[in-house]
């Protein structure tokens, strides 16, 4: 499998790499967890799964990966 057959792999990109992306998700995700606000509006159907909403949140530019 190829990362351009995933269906993240415009969000892996821009990013900068499959570690990046995961790296990003963990981090978000446990933000999240934690308590903090989505920063895109979720689905409106109830059972949204966080990692999608990520997803979104990094192709709409709102999240980035800080090194250093």
């Amino acid at each position: 499998m190829t990362l351009a057959n995933t269906q993240y792999a415009d969000a892996i990109t821009k990013v900068g790499g499959y570690y990046n992306f995961v790296t990003l998700i963990n981090r978000r995700l446990k933000e999240l967890n934690n308590g903090q606000p989505p920063m895109v509006l979720p689905p409106a159907e109830k059972n949204w799964d966080k990692i999608d909403l990520i997803v979104k949140e990094i192709e709409a530019g709102l999240l980035i990966l800080k090194v250093g």
